[in-house]
């Protein structure tokens, strides 16, 4: 685990920031960056010495994470409360580790204060605009954008997020429904049917299932319609009128709100952005 701690200089009237590594310094940086752990789950046990230092900083410091780094952040209890955001695969595990925080990962860079969170492994380029903004100001980050050709607006990670429901939670019955409805999502859903088959109220089915997913079993259908929605827009010239009919959904007009409410992005945009 790398900590890079920042300082703001002045050079010929110009400011600039230098980065350095290794264990923390022994004097207050201008901001703390926690990368990600690459390869490992490191970021599960932080070191208790960095997690004390991380504690000490003055509210003038400047702290950001990228992807797992933000579970350093939880460690040292700088998450709750805030709003934040990491990796889309990182989702549950931060939010049910931290249970203070309030993880929105439709985010690919969230600034709550002092704290700032951003996502998956290019969301350097996010962070490192943010931080040039904030220390230069907003018209030098935007030449630096120029200089290197990146976007400097806002983005999300909507997306790009796949869906992967828990399936590990222990819930024989539940397990067999979830099974059920990837097989069958693109048919109507009747939760009636769908609890009798594992041998459940419907009650009952809507308590556990909620309980072991997360979700609704309505939003779970709607999330695996939406993913399957999007693997045909990338891969087939179907119409968007027949993909959203061959998903289950028989009003077009409703099938793109969904989808644009799910991604951030209309299918015709989607489809523009990631179909090659």
């Amino acid at each position: 685990m790398f900590t890079y701690t920042a300082r703001l200089h002045q050079r010929d009237g110009l400011p600039y920031i230098t980065l350095t590594t290794g264990a923390p310094p022994k004097t207050s940086p201008d901001a703390v960056i926690l990368p990600p752990a690459f390869g490992n789950d490191a970021y599960l046990t932080p070191p208790q010495n960095l997690i004390h230092w991380l504690r000490t900083l003055p509210d003038t410091c400047l702290i950001a994470s990228t992807c797992a780094g933000a579970f350093y952040l939880g460690a040292a209890g700088l998450l709750d409360g805030r709003n934040v955001t990491t990796h889309w695969a990182l989702e549950h595990k931060l939010q049910s580790q931290f249970p203070k925080a309030k993880v929105d990962t439709g985010e690919i860079l969230i600034r709550d204060g002092r704290i700032i969170t951003a996502g998956g492994l290019l969301s350097w380029i996010d962070l490192a605009l943010e931080l040039i903004a904030h220390f230069s100001g907003p018209a030098i980050m935007r030449e630096v954008g120029r200089h290197f050709v990146t976007d400097t607006g806002r983005r999300d990670q909507r997306p790009y997020r796949a869906f992967n429901p828990p399936m590990n939670h222990g819930d024989r019955q539940i397990e067999q429904a979830q099974f059920l409805i990837e097989r069958t999502f693109a048919a109507p859903i009747r939760i009636a049917e769908l609890a009798k088959t594992v041998a459940l109220t419907e009650r009952t089915f809507l308590r556990r299932f909620e309980r072991a997913t997360g979700l609704t079993p309505l939003t779970y259908v709607q999330h695996l319609r939406i993913q399957s929605a999007q693997r045909a827009l990338e891969s087939t010239p179907a119409p968007i009128d027949q993909i959203a009919y061959s998903v289950g959904y028989e009003n077009a007009n409703a099938f793109r709100k969904l989808f644009k409410r799910h991604t951030g992005l209309s299918p015709s945009q989607y489809r523009q952005r990631l179909k090659r």
